[in-house]
């Protein structure tokens, strides 16, 4: 089997990003998210975009390796995705600690670690430049601060 690289750090610290330059986009896992598409994303592309109903159902039906809640929407991964993808070769996908925690239980040492990280003022300004709205930096600030004290040992 092969390696997942899950990169693990603050939202907007340039997780995404890193990973795309260091990876084949067939090499992604593709997760779950009932919120709408940003602009420019696709569906089964950059994630499976489907409504909070069929979200919970998966849940219900333990469809889902590990899923979260971030800022109002549901995120998940799914378990069969996952082996799919370590069976045809090394992935990578981004999630939080408690998620990269999740996959390493079920995937033991095929499960490896990126740590991202950047600097609160960093993050300000990279929300800033890509539109978000005020309100929204404020949350992601706050999480920004909650992901800091999870990724220090």
């Amino acid at each position: 089997m092969h390696n997942c690289y899950v990169f693990i750090g603050p939202s907007g610290s340039g997780k995404t990003s890193l990973a795309a330059v260091l990876f084949e986009p067939h090499q992604k896992i593709i997760t779950y998210t009932n919120r709408q598409p940003r602009k420019g994303e696709r569906d089964q592309k950059d994630y499976y975009f489907i409504s909070r109903s069929q979200f919970t159902q998966m849940i219900r039906n333990h469809q889902l390796l590990e899923w979260t809640t971030y800022a109002g929407y549901y995120y998940g991964s799914s378990k069969i995705e996952i082996a799919r993808k370590l069976k045809k070769g090394n992935c990578y996908t981004i999630l939080t600690a408690a998620g990269f925690w999740t996959l390493y239980k079920t995937f033991g040492g095929n499960i490896q670690p990126v740590f991202v990280t950047i600097t609160k003022d960093k993050l300000k300004e990279r929300l800033l430049t890509r539109g978000d709205a005020l309100d929204q930096i404020q949350k992601r600030i706050t999480l920004f601060e909650q992901d800091m004290k999870e990724l220090t040992f």
